[in-house]
Formats: C-alpha cells, structure tokens, sequence
C-alpha cells in the first residue's frame, strides 16, 4: 500500500515536473516579453514621428528634380502615390496574414518555431518595420533574441498608431533597395527611371523580391538570381489570388527591365550648379540669431540639417534651358578642342607659349603636381583608402618611411615616396589612367606629368544664362565635365574680361549726352604723364594699326575698337567707369586705371553677364538669383529670396546701349570703309563648314564679344528680350592659348557656344523665349540708326569719309 502511495507521489511529481518543463518557454518568453517592456524602448513621441533620413531635393523651375543631397537617398511617398501591385506582392510574399493580424503573426511564429524557420519566417511587415525604424544590430545572438522582443512590442504600438496603410507605406519608404536607393521612390527611380505609382507589375515584384536580401538579389550583379526570386513573389500573388495563373505564365517570361540611373552628384543636369548650391545652403543653415540660436531653426529649435531633413530647394535653373547650355557647350568644344590641341602643339614646349622660359614652365609643372590626390598620397597627407585629410601619422617600414591613417573605420598603412623621388616618379613611371575627352572617355597608359600636361591643353568653359527681368539664373555650366575639373569657371574663376567690359566705358558717355552716331577720329589716344595717376605717357593702339577717318560711337563698339574706347574713357576718366560698374552689380575689385576699358579687371563670368544684363531691364539692375525658396518637409516655407535691385542707368540710356550693342550683331555701316560690320555678325551668317546656320535677321539680338591679352580667354556676352547669357572659354593657365588671334578671339571661342545654345532654346516652343525687339521706352529723341547717317555722309559729304589733316 505504502509503495503504492510512493508510486503515485513519483508520478505525480513527474508530471508536474514535465508540465513546468514545457510550460518554461511560456515562462521564459513571459520573462524576455517583461524585460523587453522594461528596456529601453522609444517613447510615445518617437513612435509617432519615427526619425528617418529624408534627401534634400533641388526642383528646378520646370519641376524636375535636378538633383538630391543625403547621406541616405530617401524621399517619402504617400499611400496613394504607391502602385498596387507593390502592396500587393509585398502583402502577399512578406505577410499573407498582414490585414488580420495586430503586429504579431502567432500562427506563423509557431510555424517558425517548429520548423525552425525552414517554412517560412515568422516576421510581420510590422515587425520588420520596426526592425529598420528603431533597432540597432545586434551584437551577438543573445542580444538578437532579446531584440526580437522588443520588436513585438513595438510592433504592437506601431499597429496602435498606424493604420495598415501607414504602416505599408512607412516600410516601403524606409527600406534600402541599395545602390544608392533608399525608400521606394528612389528604387523606382534608380532602377527603372519612373515613380512608385507607374511601376508595372513585373517591376514592383523585382523590388519586393530584393526586400528579403537586397544584396543576395542585386539586379546589377545577379540578375539571373533576382528573376527567379521576381518570380516567386508573382507565384505568392497567384497564390493569394492578386493575380490569374495565365498572367503569372505571360509575366515571368519577361526580362527584369532594368533601366539603371547612375545616383552620383558628379552626373546628371547642372552638377556646378548644384555644388555652388550646396556651399550657399550650408552657408544659409549656420547663420545665428544674436542669442547664438539658429536663424533658421525647427519646431524644437534646432537647425536644418540638408543631408537628412527632407527639404525641398526650389530654385531658378530651368532643366531644358540647362540641357540646351551643356550641350552646346560639347557641340563647340569637341571640334575647338582639336583644333586648340593641333595649334599649341606647334609651340617649342607645348602646350605653353613660347614666351615662357623653360623653368617657367617647370614651376608652373610642379605647381600643378603639388595639387594632385597623387601627390597628397605619395607624400603622406592623404589616405590612399579613405581620402581624408586628417588623423594621419608617420609610421616606420623597411621599404622606406610609411603612414598610417588613424580614422577608425579605416587605419590604413601605406609607403610613402620619398620628397627627392617624386618628381622623378611623376615624369617617368607610367600608371593606367583613364582620361576625359569630349568623345568619352578613354583608358591609356602615361605618366602623371604627361597626364598634368594633357589637361592643361584642355580648354576650359563656363555659361551662364539670365532673365533680366527678374534675375533668375536659367542655365549653369560651370565647366567642361564635374567628375574631371570641380572648379567652377561662372561664379568662383575668376578671368580677365576683355572687351565685354567696354559696354560699361560706352555707357557712361551715352548717359552724359553723347549719340550713338557721334564721330571721333580712329586714331590713337596717348593719355599723358600725371593724368588718372599715370608715371608714364600711355598710347593703346587697334591690333590692325589702320587709323586716319572718322567712327561713330556705335561703329566703335560694334567692332570693339581700342581707340574709340580709349577715347571715351579720357573724356570722363576710370572712377566714372567704375563708379557705373559698381551700380551695375560688379563686387571684385577694380583699380582705377585707363587700362580698365580694355576690361583688364578680373572678374566672374556670373558679374559681367549680370551686369550686362542691367541693359535689358531698362536699366534696373538685379542682382543674379538662383534660389527661390525653401520648404520643410511638411512643405512649410522656411525660406524665401528677396530680390536685391537698383537703378543702374535711366531707361533711356540702357536701351540706346542696346542699340549700339545690337550694331555687334547686325554690323554697323563705316563710310570710310564703305562696309557693315561687327565682331559677331557671324551669329546671323550661314556656317556650312560648322554645320551651323544663322539666326534669321529679324531676330534682334545684342551682344559683345571679348578677348583678352594674347588669346587667352575668349567671351561673348548675348542679350535678349527675355535671356542674358554669357560664355566664356580659356584655358586653365593664361600661357596656354592659341597662336593666333584668328583662331584665339571670342567671336571664334564663346560666341558659337551661345548660337548652338539660343538656337535649341528659339526651337522650344514650350520656352516662349521673344524672338522680339527690346522694349522701346518713350521719348527717345537720339538717333540710332547711324547706318543712314554714315551713308548720308558718304554721299554728300567728303568722298570716303577721310579726316581733312
């Protein structure tokens, strides 16, 4: 009886040890699921506002996005702007129970645990959710398990606070497809250039696909891997009845499609511009208030920050005026080049001129290699992996002194080359290199010193175009390629202007009373001795040396003519000039010499187009815009450009400038020559051998080309009713130029730029650019067809014009 007893007391203790025993991992999970609740978890705050990085967008004029900036490509959608079959196939292969559940799949954990996962995962879209919003990566599995946790719990406070809806849509604009595609929006985008909502089937199941491994299914690298997982998730909406078996059959024979966009800041419109742009909102975002807050701050008071806050930069630039400007730039410059390339290398030492000495030329060689990465690696003051600048300490080696770069994600070792072997290393061992042409780019083989050389043989370029009205800046081309030459040649060069600046000398005398059709002998002016600060007599002369009759004023300008001009500034001296200059926007500096109506200043090509532009509005001179405002990314204003202006000249005077600026363009008639001519008549003259044809005569056009001392910049500044645009072409050094002043001049380096560029801009009719005559303000009594005059001259006058010495 007593065993008995004993027997039942063992069994029953076994069973209730066998029942603790399977009920411990309910115990256990209980346990986890407390101390989960009792962790560091967001609060209620965080979870209503899950933080994301959101990339600044640049929309442009015509609502393109020119570019992003981030540290994660990310801009957010709404549920509506998602196509349906992205809810659909992700529903049905990541969540088939996704509307049913409240954040916790307990049937599919279940499934998981049994299987161990081998049917299956037991994440909900929820939980995966909150995996990305507000999980760190685990250290170790321990930690994973105690994560997992804390993603239930959170999973169940999102579905509290979300609808289903706002749950799919947080997950898709969260996830990273990589390659540069955070968030659904840039996925599309980067991978089959549209948006969420124009996604088409097989293209919203490839994404979903990536969603289990986006590394293991990269369309780029394994394209076979990710259509086979493309079409598992058709098969999971067949299966949850999104989609027919014989559509399934049609679709999963398709290609994946791909149609991939490059994500780099150094490619796609306007990459100046959007550098430039870049530089002036960090510049805005720092500003302080007197009390040191931010001036431009957030709800809690903080400031903006562009590479994660979501803002919305909405600026000037036009994206078909800039696609028109850069490439017009590579239809010129692609024969230019060849051209530039055949003439330098005719000099003893090319691509220099040959009145530089031979250790001229060295030092300006080895100035050049003193600012290559090449050269900061070599010599130990910069990271041949990471490319930082800093945290960089000598080491020691055998094989000669060694660096090592102390940034922690990187601590990189390398030999450095002694400072006596660099130069011998640049001028004589050679390196696979690949280098810019305007035909694409090439790899080759060649020393750095020969790569240096190379690129200073490479003309350089910049335009820039203007509304004169308003000061909106429509196009930037701030150089020949961003990812080969990052210095902006529109607002940061900096070159001498040449005869562009001359309008300005002309001006001055137009506002004092003088006529267009005024005559002045063509002969040279000396400005003497203790004039305008002078130590010395100062003569200029015209290249051409053919002086002896009588110019107008018009005529002079049309064919930018030294000695009219120097004529011009000894009536009223360089302060007057200046002092116009100044109201015409020009901020450098500007010595008050008589050289300065040659445009000896050196001065950014945005100045002197928007100076010159000052004509075209009646005088009124704004100052040159580029941003119009700036948006949060609720879409609340934070910042708006006020326009800065000021009245320059009287209307009158800006349009007679016009008149005689329109001279350059349709030429001007000189009795003594008896000749219509101009330094940009080309523009309306037929080119067959450039595969270029005029403008028609009835466009009126103004404009003033410029060329500086020994050919080494050439300009054109065109003006329009409703377009100021102005180009300038040169190379990086001024003693690398052409030969000849033929080949060297604006009218042959800029001025075909600005043609290729208004005649795309004149053929798009969405643009409604004027083909017009400039505003003509009322009372003007000057004359300003000098043309009738001269010939009225010619005939009654004396025979050929010629001045009775």
């Amino acid at each position: 009886m007593e065993e008995n007893k004993n027997k039942k007391r063992l069994s029953l203790r076994v069973v209730i040890l066998l029942w603790i025993i399977g009920l411990s991992p309910i115990w256990g999970m209980a346990g986890m699921l407390y101390l989960a609740s009792q962790s560091d978890l967001p609060d209620t705050v965080a979870l209503a506002n899950p933080k994301t990085n959101l990339a600044t967008e640049i929309i442009s004029a015509d609502g393109q996005v020119l570019g992003r900036y981030f540290r994660e490509n990310r801009t957010n959608v709404n549920f509506d702007e998602l196509s349906p079959y992205l809810v659909e196939g992700l529903v049905a292969t990541e969540d088939e129970r996704f509307y049913s559940h409240a954040g916790i799949d307990l049937r599919g954990t279940a499934r998981a645990a049994v299987y161990l996962g081998s049917k299956g995962g037991a994440s909900t879209i929820t939980q995966q959710l909150a995996k990305m919003l507000f999980t760190q990566k685990p250290g170790n599995g321990i930690e994973r398990i105690f994560q997992k946790f804390q993603e239930w719990i959170i999973s169940v406070e999102l579905e509290r606070r979300y609808t289903k809806d706002e749950i799919l849509t947080l997950y898709l604009n969260k996830f990273d497809w990589i390659n540069h595609a955070v968030g659904i929006k840039s996925a599309a985008r980067v991978y089959f250039d549209t948006y969420p909502d124009s996604l088409k089937i097989e293209e919203a199941a490839m994404l979903v696909g990536m969603a289990k491994n986006p590394a293991l299914y990269n369309p780029l690298r394994r394209p076979e891997l990710t259509e086979e997982r493309r079409n598992v998730v058709l098969s999971q909406m067949v299966r949850n009845k999104y989609l027919s078996k014989a559509e399934y059959d049609s679709l999963k024979t398709l290609p994946l499609g791909i149609n991939y966009q490059t994500v780099d800041h150094q490619e796609g419109l306007a990459p100046y511009f959007r550098e430039v742009l870049r530089a002036e909102l960090t510049n805005l975002f720092e500003e302080k208030n007197d009390d040191g807050t931010p001036k431009y701050a957030k709800p809690d008071g903080s400031g903006y920050n562009i590479y994660s806050d979501g803002l919305k930069v909405y600026v000037t630039i036009d994206s078909r005026l800039q696609e028109y400007a850069e490439k017009a730039v590579q239809s010129h410059l692609t024969n230019l080049q060849d051209d530039f390339v055949k003439d330098v290398g005719k000099y003893k030492r090319p691509p220099f001129s040959n009145d530089l000495t031979k250790d001229q030329i060295r030092n300006i060689e080895l100035a050049a290699m003193r600012r290559t990465q090449r050269y900061r690696i070599m010599t130990g003051r910069e990271c041949p992996n990471c490319h930082r600048r800093v945290n960089i300490e000598p080491g020691s080696g055998d094989s000669g002194p060694t660096y090592n770069c102390m940034s922690e994600d990187c601590e990189e070792v390398w030999h450095a080359t002694p400072k006596d072997s660099v130069e011998y290393v640049f001028r004589n061992e050679k390196y696979p290199m690949r280098l810019f042409t305007w035909r694409g780019e090439i790899d080759t083989l060649m020393t750095p010193m020969d790569s240096i050389l190379y690129y200073k043989s490479m003309l350089q370029t910049g335009l820039v175009s203007i509304n004169p009205k308003t000061g909106f800046v429509k196009a930037w081309v701030g150089g020949n390629n961003y990812k080969y030459f990052q210095y902006d040649h529109v607002q940061q060069g900096k070159r001498q202007v040449g005869s562009t600046f001359k309008p300005f000398v002309y001006a001055t005398a137009i506002r004092e009373g003088y006529s267009p059709c005024y005559e002045v002998p063509k002969v040279p002016t000396t400005f003497h001795k203790g004039t305008f600060n002078l130590l010395d007599d100062y003569t200029p002369h015209d290249p051409d040396r053919d002086y002896g009759y009588m110019v107008s004023l018009k005529w002079g300008l049309a064919n930018s003519v030294n000695t009219v001009t120097a004529w011009v500034m000894k009536q009223f001296g360089p302060e007057a000039i200046i002092k116009l200059a100044r109201d015409l926007g020009i901020k450098s500096e500007i010595e008050p010499v008589v050289s300065q109506c040659f445009g000896v200043a050196d001065l950014s090509l945005l100045e002197i187009t928007s100076a010159n532009a000052t004509f075209a509005n009646m005088g009124v001179h704004i100052d040159p815009i580029y941003i119009l405002r700036i948006e949060d990314k609720y879409g609340q204003p934070i910042f708006n450009m006020m326009p800065e202006t000021t009245e320059a000249m009287d209307e009158k005077t800006a349009y007679t400038m016009l008149s005689l600026m329109q001279g350059t363009v349709d030429g001007v008639y000189n009795a003594h020559q008896g000749k219509t001519l101009g330094t940009a008549v080309r523009l309306k003259m037929d080119l067959p051998t450039r595969d270029y044809d005029g403008f028609d005569r009835s466009i009126k056009i103004a404009g003033k080309t410029g060329t500086t001392q020994n050919q080494s910049d050439g300009w054109f500044i065109g003006l329009t009713p409703d377009l100021v645009t102005g180009v300038w072409v040169g190379a990086e050094d001024r003693s690398v130029h052409f030969r000849t002043l033929s080949m060297g001049m604006g009218t042959n380096m800029a001025l075909p730029i600005w043609g290729y560029y208004m005649k795309d801009v004149y053929a798009d009719s969405t643009l409604q650019v004027s083909k017009d005559d400039f505003e003509k303000p009322e009372g003007i009594s000057v004359e300003l067809d000098c043309d009738a005059y001269a010939r009225q001259k010619n005939m009654f006058g004396s025979p050929d014009g010629d001045i009775n010495w």
